[in-house]
């Protein structure tokens, strides 16, 4: 039965909330910690032990694309036909055995030691985009630097040209308002559905290529696991790459946002680090919990469960609010303080068990080297506003704009 008491209102459409979403979130922590939300029509989980059992239980699963497109009309089944298509591949919908055949065939090629591989490519977008700011009074850290990064790093590990670096962005924003479940935007599903057939086109012009011209890149590794008899569809290769790139740079991109964000505004701890730069490692960690990149990951209820006293009936939406369960007390001493030191630091924001991010090592990896470098080349940066809006999304935590002034002037 579903809680009448008088509990706070989560509203994800409200900016202050989009912006801030922490003091709702850790009052239904207190409160509700399993919460029916009336504005998303599904149960909010804001505790760490309760995420931990959702992200783990077999009974609520990880393919929410499937059941959603199902309840939905002809018509609207018709005009996201080919974004439900590609995104359908991607092993982060799957539950087993689907997830265990797509992550083992993809475990072959994205390896620790290819993203290792990846380091001198890393060093060498990072000084690009530097050198580009050098001489520069201001920039906007986002597009100057945080955007443009990654992406480079994910075009080299895919193989692609960077002059096709723009078309790929507008496609991945278009499709991210979908995926990310944008709250407000009226014509998501329209623009998702034309990021997702026009960059499924261009993977599949480029698988092509690459058939016939074959490369040390990921997607020839992805094209070499199918011929050799591994069952790899054609447009799972497509989804997988349209996977690495959308997972590829956008988690990243937040990742080194959201972390310039915390250290400049937390001078204290902006010392300390230039002081011992050897605690990169761990001001990355703390970046990642205590304003990751993740807001929320989305489940479906596979079998009714009773989870405090609360029934979860089979589909059911349920959102496990993963910067909540970064910020609860009963597992981390002090969460609201920034501390680039926090040991242990056991945060979820790359999730937990099977789904476990398979990106998350070139994510530390970029965010290791690119906010050392960004901090010892520019010792003066600061923020310029109070306030930088964040993106209108659940999962995705971060903003597309954050301008920042680069000397002491």
């Amino acid at each position: 039965m579903r809680s009448t008491r008088t509990v706070p209102v989560y509203d994800p459409r409200d900016p202050d909330v989009i912006d801030d979403p922490l003091p709702v979130l850790k009052q239904l922590q207190k409160s509700d910690p399993v919460h029916w939300s009336e504005k998303l029509n599904g149960w909010l989980i804001t505790g760490y032990d309760d995420t931990r059992a959702v992200l783990t239980d077999d009974g609520i699963s990880a393919d929410r694309l499937m059941p959603f497109y199902e309840h939905q009309g002809p018509d609207m089944k018709k005009r996201i036909s080919e974004l439900i298509r590609y995104l359908n591949t991607w092993v982060a919908f799957k539950d087993p055995p689907e997830h265990t055949r797509l992550r083992t065939l993809m475990n072959k090629v994205f390896t620790r030691s290819a993203v290792r591989a990846l380091r001198p490519a890393i060093e060498r977008a990072v000084n690009r985009q530097l050198d580009a700011m050098a001489g520069e009074s201001g920039v906007d850290f986002i597009q100057t630097f945080a955007y443009p990064l990654p992406a480079a790093v994910i075009m080299e590990m895919l193989g692609l040209p960077a002059e096709d670096t723009e078309a790929l962005k507008d496609w991945s924003n278009k499709m991210q308002l979908f995926i990310g479940s944008a709250t407000t935007s009226t014509d998501k599903y329209s623009l998702a559905e034309t990021g997702a057939i026009e960059m499924a086109g261009y993977f599949r012009d480029v698988i092509r290529d690459r058939e016939k011209h074959p490369g040390d890149d990921m997607i020839s590794k992805l094209l070499s696991i199918r011929n050799e008899g591994e069952t790899l569809s054609e447009d799972e290769v497509i989804g997988t790459s349209m996977l690495f790139l959308f997972g590829g740079h956008e988690t990243t991109t937040n990742l080194l946002g959201n972390g310039i964000r915390a250290l400049l505004s937390h001078p204290g701890e902006l010392e300390r680090l230039r002081d011992d730069p050897a605690m990169i490692r761990s001001t990355v960690e703390e970046i990642l919990r205590y304003d990751g990149p993740t807001g929320a990951t989305v489940r479906v209820v596979k079998t009714p469960h009773e989870f405090h006293g609360k029934k979860l009936a089979t589909g059911d939406r349920v959102f496990a609010m993963i910067n909540a369960a970064n910020h609860d007390d009963r597992v981390f001493e002090s969460p609201e303080v920034f501390d680039i030191g926090r040991n242990p630091n056991p945060h979820l924001t790359f999730n937990y068990g099977a789904h476990f991010c398979l990106g998350a090592p070139l994510a530390r990896l970029e965010g290791e080297i690119a906010i050392q470098a960004v901090i010892r080349r520019f010792p003066d940066m600061r923020l310029t506003a109070d306030h930088y809006p964040y993106m209108d999304t659940l999962v995705m935590r971060g903003v597309r704009s954050m301008p920042v002034a680069l000397n002491s002037g």
